[in-house]
């Protein structure tokens, strides 16, 4: 959220509300829910926007700034600030909002990108630690050791400029699959500069199958028909994810030998001009 609100988008929030947040809040700056309000009663979601952010808002606590809908007289000329503590507690959901209506469409002239595989606890959630790979040359990454089969991780990506970010898979057999996105409320696009990870509610696993998985992360400036492309991707007989991408793409790709890719302290990344519409990783995971 605070990657968002820095860029200037606004974060629309569902929020639980009642108790003391209304009508005790007229002419307030900040909302201090009550031991009653902790318990919930009566309360419901009520949709609001989070226009802004302030790490040491309360001495050494921070807080959200939350914009109603409720007129001047709610909050302070409709506006009041909540501390991260309890926001957490109330909001059950928050919508980045992207730029909307016609405008000019610049695509951006270099792509800089890192990514790294993130390993995940048993709730889920991102560790910080990396899965660590090697550069093998061209687009193809490869695990610096092996990996337990089961692993599960996501994928972190920080990018300079906004892109649309796909991932296949590769069977044992050869046949490709959609990894990401890979439901329809999934999106392929990163608009705010900065470090995320995904998919945010799920996780990638290093299946049972085989000693070695495969996967491809394809980066556009532009969207593209995944599904049409993952069609190509099986139907092509190259052998190899990097063959077939080359296949099914051909001048859609920045050529592998101009794109300086790397890989470092356990991350991996690529740096190019945007000569082309999109670049591609191949990661290949050694497991047993």
């Amino acid at each position: 959220m605070k990657q968002h609100l820095s860029q200037g988008s606004p974060v629309v929030i569902g929020m639980m509300v009642g108790g003391s947040f209304m009508q005790e809040m007229e002419g307030q700056d900040l909302w201090q829910p009550t031991e009653r309000d902790y318990q919930m009663p009566g309360f419901g979601g009520h949709a609001m926007c989070v226009i802004g952010y302030d790490d040491f808002k309360f001495g050494q606590e921070g807080g959200f700034q939350i914009m109603n809908s409720w007129g001047s007289d709610w909050g302070k000329n409709g506006v009041a600030w909540v501390r991260y503590k309890d926001f957490d507690f109330f909001a059950k959901e928050a919508y980045a909002v992207y730029p909307q209506g016609e405008g000019v469409d610049v695509k951006p002239q270099r792509f800089d990108l890192r990514f790294g595989l993130v390993a995940v606890d048993a709730k889920g959630m991102a560790t910080g630690t990396m899965i660590p790979l090697k550069h093998m040359g061209g687009r193809v990454f490869r695990t610096t050791q092996v990996v337990p089969k089961g692993t599960r991780f996501k994928v972190q990506v920080t990018n300079n400029a906004e892109c649309y970010i796909y991932c296949f898979g590769q069977e044992v057999d050869g046949s490709t699959y959609v990894l990401f996105p890979n439901t329809p409320k999934h999106s392929p696009y990163c608009g705010i500069t900065g470090t995320r990870v995904f998919p945010k509610d799920q996780s990638m696993t290093v299946d049972e199958v085989g000693t070695r998985d495969v996967m491809s992360i394809l980066v556009y400036n532009q969207p593209i028909d995944f599904p049409a492309v993952d069609k190509q991707l099986k139907s092509n007989g190259a052998t190899s994810m990097d063959e077939k991408l080359a296949a099914v793409l051909g001048n859609e790709l920045v050529d592998a030998t101009q794109v300086n890719y790397s890989a470092t302290d356990g991350a991996f990344g690529a740096t190019c001009d945007a000569t082309r519409n999109a670049v591609a990783f191949v990661i290949e995971v050694e497991k047993r």
